[in-house]
């Protein structure tokens, strides 16, 4: 038996925390519906069995009823591969959410209870699952809970958080511990939340979360993609294999400016040192550190431009630290001397807008300097 196993799709995501223009944001939303097509046609070309998802297919607050008609219409294609569903905390259940009122093909089986449940795929194969019925559900499905007299295999399919891995202080959804997972009696966890994979094990490999197919911000690190289960009901013997399914990328990188002289061979700097760019669409996140080199007159708008070339969405977040000879005017008894600590005085407080705050600074040093600011 063979099952295909992904979650974290966030259909109809915003994609404002990564502060991209509209048209970009429109993009990427067309491009989770291409994934998940992606992904019910890799059903197909498996030939499995089943198809689950843990959780957050979608943005519950944010769906409109085109997307469900869609998810509806591409879901009954697959039949009659079967598809189980736990709902996450973006979608959870509720007697409004579009789980509940939205008619859904025969194939589809959503769990509905935050108690576990169960369905049969097979005569050997059992899926348990529990749903979100709530935003910022915090209670343990498993807790004082055990399979009693079940034989063959037991799969449980949630949208949680194994805190064994993360810590208490991320416990807020759904959380168990892997002493649950073994306890129970389960012989393997199909998992959502996190969006990057990772594998859950003690001695052994007890689940896995498969990743969101797609990124969706700069801070969705990690592989992403969906995992094709194998099970052998005769030995009790099951392997995975993961599929990469991402074709947009949101790369982070931390760039130190020292021994720069220009800002085109910064830029160039930058482009050579970014990851391997991925087939779809490419976002990058530049976080300039260290002290502003002397030497550098780093112009940020040309530093964009370059960059922008390259990429479809760049943020350039300017974590330079002045020289210190330029602080030293802070202890002048002048107006120069007043206006410097008083802008060093706003840095150190976290204005909302650092980056203008650095730029008023440097340009009135340079005024004091009596240097022609046509050219900065």
């Amino acid at each position: 038996m063979k099952i295909l196993h992904f979650s974290d799709l966030h259909l109809d995501a915003p994609f404002g925390s990564s502060l991209m223009p509209a048209k970009l944001a429109h993009g990427c939303r067309l491009r989770l519906r291409r994934t998940l097509l992606k992904i019910l046609d890799f059903a197909v070309e498996f030939e499995v069995d089943a198809v689950t998802v843990a959780g957050d297919l979608f943005e519950g607050d944010r769906i409109t009823r085109d997307t469900i008609h869609f998810l509806s219409e591409s879901f009954a294609q697959l039949a009659p591969i079967p598809i189980v569903i736990a709902p996450g905390n973006h979608d959870y259940f509720s007697p409004i959410s579009a789980y509940a009122r939205h008619e859904w093909p025969e194939n589809v089986t959503i769990f509905k209870a935050p108690q576990l449940q169960s369905i049969s795929l097979s005569e050997t194969v059992r899926i348990w699952g529990a749903a979100h019925t709530a935003p910022n559900v915090t209670e343990n499905p498993l807790e004082g809970f055990e399979l009693a007299d079940e034989t063959g295999i037991n799969l449980l399919l949630l949208h949680a958080t194994v805190i064994d891995h993360v810590g208490e202080h991320r416990a807020q959804y759904m959380p168990i511990r892997l002493q649950d997972l073994q306890s129970a009696g389960f012989d393997f966890a199909l998992l959502g939340h996190f969006h990057g994979a990772r594998e859950i094990r003690d001695e052994v490999l007890r689940g896995l979360y498969p990743g969101s197919p797609q990124p969706l911000d700069f801070g969705d690190q990690g592989n992403h993609g969906v995992g094709l289960m194998t099970l052998e009901p005769e030995s009790n013997r099951l392997t995975y294999k993961f599929i990469p399914t991402a074709t947009q990328s949101f790369t982070t990188l931390e760039m130190g400016v020292s021994g720069f002289t220009d800002t085109h061979a910064l830029a160039e700097a930058i482009i050579s040192q970014a990851p391997q760019k991925a087939a779809e669409a490419n976002f990058l996140k530049v976080k300039l550190t260290g002290e502003q080199p002397e030497a550098l007159d780093l112009q940020q708008g040309l530093l964009q431009e370059h960059l922008n070339q390259y990429y479809d969405h760049v943020i350039i977040e300017n974590h330079l630290q002045f020289r210190g000879e330029e602080l030293d005017y802070a202890d002048e008894q002048t107006v120069r001397g007043r206006f410097v600590k008083r802008l060093q005085t706003m840095l150190e407080e976290e204005q909302e807008d650092p980056e203008l705050i650095r730029l008023a600074l440097k340009f009135g040093i340079k005024a004091f300097e009596e240097e022609n600011l046509v050219h900065l």
